[in-house]
C-alpha cells in the first residue's frame, strides 16, 4: 500500500514567490510604491504564515493517521528560519533608519558625510537687536562656531556666514534665501534663532558660523554641538556648553561656567571664579582672581597659572587643592608639576611623578606609583605629610630650616644631609627621626616601595661631617637600582 505524503511547505514558498513577483510588478504601474520598503517593514508576516502553514500540516497529520510521520521543522527549517530573521533584520535596520542616521552610524559628523556628495557654497546674512540694561544673550548652534565679543555698542549685532553643501549653486542659493534669522525678547533675554529645521534633510547640509558684537554687559548662554566657543571682553557670567569643539575666554568679569564633552579649553584673564566640568583635552587657565574648579576627566595636558584663590581638580584619579598659585602648575598623563604655591598643597594621585618647588605652606601628597621631588627655599612653617607606595621621595629644605622628621622607606633605601638626625639603614624600615633645629614643624614621609633622600638646597658649611659625601654616593647608586627594579608601565589619563 502506498503511503500518502502531504507537502504544504512548498506550496507556501510557491505562493510567497508569487506574492514578491506581484508586488515588483506593480511597482512599474505605480512608481510611488516601494516594494523594498514594504518588505522591511512587514517582513516579520512572512515568519507568521510559515508558522501557520507548519501548524496546518500538524493537524492535518493528526487528522490522517495513515500518513507517514513528518517532523514540525527540520534542521533545514530552523537554518531557514535564522536567515530570514538576519536578513529581514538587516533590511529594517537600512532601509528604515532615517537618513539623517548614517554619519553617525558611518562614525562620521553631518558636515563630513555632505563633503562626500555635495559641493559648498558661502553666504552671508545679517541681523541686529537693539538692547537696554544688561542683556542676556541665548544661542543654541548644532554646526558651526559661535565668536562673541564685547564692545560699547547698544545693541547686538550678528553676522552669519552660511556654508550649504548641495549639488549646484542654484540649489544652494535656494536654501540660503529661505533661511531667516531673528532675535526674539522675553524679559531680558534675547534668542537668536531660525528656520533652520524647516529647511530640506532638516538643515543637516548647512553650516551657521556666527560672529556676534554684543554690549560689554551681556551674559552670554551659549551651546554648540559641533564647533568652537569664543568669549572675550564682557562683564557678566557666561556659561558655555561645547559639545564637539574647543572652547576661549578671554577677559571675562563674572562667573565663568564651561560644560565639555571634548576638545580643548582655553581660560585668560578672568576677574571672577571658573567653574569646567565634563570631560575633553587640553585645559589652560591663567590669570585669575577668584577659584578655580574643574571636575571630570581630561586626557590632554592642563596647566594653570597665577590663581589667585583656591584651586580645585578633582577626576577618575587625582585630587588636587591648592590655595594662592602664584606661579604655575601642570599636569599630563605622568607628570605633575608646580612652583610657586603660596597657600595649602593637597593632592591624591595615582602614577605619576610629582615635582613641587618654591612652597610656603603645609603640603600633603598620597600617590600610588612616580617620584615626588619637593624643593623650597624658604625654611618650613607648616606640616609635610607624603605617603608613597612605590618611587623615590626627594625633600629639600635650606640650611637654617627647623624641623622634626618622621621619615620611613620600607623597602628601600634612606640618605639625609642634616646633621644631628638619627639615621637608620637597618632592613626592613631604614627610617630618618629627630629634631633638626627649634620649634619646627612635622615632616612626615612614607614610602613602602622607594627612598627618602632629605637634602640641603644650600652650601654645606665646612662642620659637616665628610661621611655626607659617602651618603650621598651611597644614596646616587640606590636611585640607580631603584629606577631599574621599578620601571613603570605607561600612565592612563589623568
Amino acid at each position: 500500500m502506498s503511503t500518502y505524503r502531504h507537502h504544504r511547505g512548498s506550496i507556501f514558498w510557491a505562493l510567497t514567490l508569487i506574492g514578491v513577483g506581484v508586488l515588483f510588478l506593480y511597482q512599474n504601474f505605480n512608481p510611488v510604491i516601494r516594494p523594498w520598503h514594504l518588505i522591511a517593514k512587514y517582513w516579520p508576516v512572512l515568519i507568521i504564515f510559515w508558522g501557520i502553514s507548519k501548524l496546518i500540516d500538524y493537524f492535518h497529520s493528526r487528522a490522517h493517521p495513515e500518513t507517514a510521520a513528518r517532523s514540525l521543522f527540520s534542521a533545514g527549517d530552523v537554518v531557514l528560519l535564522i536567515v530570514v530573521l538576519l536578513l529581514g533584520t538587516l533590511l529594517s535596520k537600512t532601509l528604515l533608519r532615517p537618513s539623517g542616521d548614517w554619519p553617525a552610524i558611518l562614525g562620521m559628523t553631518d558636515q563630513q558625510f555632505a563633503e562626500l556628495f555635495y559641493n559648498s557654497y558661502t553666504f552671508t546674512q545679517k541681523v541686529s537687536q537693539n538692547v537696554e540694561g544688561s542683556p542676556h544673550l541665548l544661542i543654541v548652534s548644532r554646526r558651526g562656531n559661535v565668536d562673541i565679543h564685547g564692545s560699547d555698542q547698544p545693541n547686538i549685532g550678528a553676522v552669519i556666514q552660511e556654508t550649504i553643501w548641495a549639488q549646484n549653486e542654484s540649489a544652494a542659493k535656494s536654501i540660503a534665501d529661505r533661511l531667516k534669522f531673528q532675535f526674539s525678547e522675553n524679559a531680558g533675554q534675547y534668542e537668536l534663532g531660525s528656520n533652520l529645521d524647516s529647511l530640506p534633510h532638516t538643515g543637516r547640509t548647512v553650516r551657521l558660523d556666527m560672529t556676534l558684537r554684543v554690549p560689554k554687559s551681556t551674559a552670554a548662554d551659549v551651546t554648540d554641538d559641533h564647533g568652537d566657543i569664543v568669549v572675550s571682553d564682557l562683564k557678566g557670567n557666561q556659561t558655555l556648553t561645547a559639545r564637539q569643539g574647543d572652547v576661549h575666554a578671554n577677559n571675562v568679569e563674572g562667573v565663568l561656567r564651561i560644560h565639555k564633552s571634548s576638545g580643548a579649553t582655553s581660560v585668560h584673564k578672568i576677574d571672577g571664579s571658573v567653574e569646567i566640568e565634563g570631560r575633553g583635552g587640553d585645559v589652560t587657565v591663567r590669570n585669575v582672581t577668584g577659584s578655580v574648579t574643574i571636575e571630570g576627566n581630561f586626557s590632554g595636558a592642563t596647566r594653570f597659572e597665577n590663581i589667585a584663590q583656591t584651586l580645585r581638580y578633582s577626576s577618575s584619579r587625582t585630587n588636587l587643592n591648592v590655595q594662592k598659585l602664584t606661579g604655575d602648575l601642570s599636569m599630563d598623563m605622568g607628570n605633575l608639576s608646580a612652583s610657586g604655591v603660596d597657600g595649602p598643597f593637597e593632592l591624591s594621585t595615582r602614577d605619576k611623578d610629582i615635582d613641587l618647588k618654591n612652597f610656603r605652606y603645609n603640603v600633603k601628597i598620597v600617590n600610588t606609583n612616580g617620584d615626588v621631588h619637593l624643593e623650597t627655599a624658604v625654611p618650613p612653617t607648616h606640616p609635610i605629610d607624603v605617603d608613597l607606595k612605590r618611587g623615590d621621595i626627594t625633600l629639600s629644605l635650606p640650611v637654617t630650616s627647623n624641623f622634626q622628621i618622621d621619615a620611613v622607606s620600607h623597602n628601600g633605601d634612606v640618605s639625609c644631609d642634616f646633621p644631628g638626625l638619627k639615621v637608620s639603614k637597618i632592613p626592613p624600615r631604614p627610617a630618618i627621626t629627630g629634631t633638626y633645629g627649634k620649634n619646627g614643624p612635622l615632616i612626615r614621609l612614607s614610602s613602602t616601595y622607594g627612598g627618602i633622600h632629605l637634602e640641603r638646597s644650600s652650601a654645606q658649611p665646612s662642620s659637616v661631617p665628610a661621611t655626607t659625601a659617602s651618603s650621598r654616593t651611597e644614596r646616587q647608586h640606590a636611585q640607580y637600582e631603584t629606577a631599574a627594579v621599578h620601571a613603570r608601565a605607561g600612565f592612563a589619563a589623568h
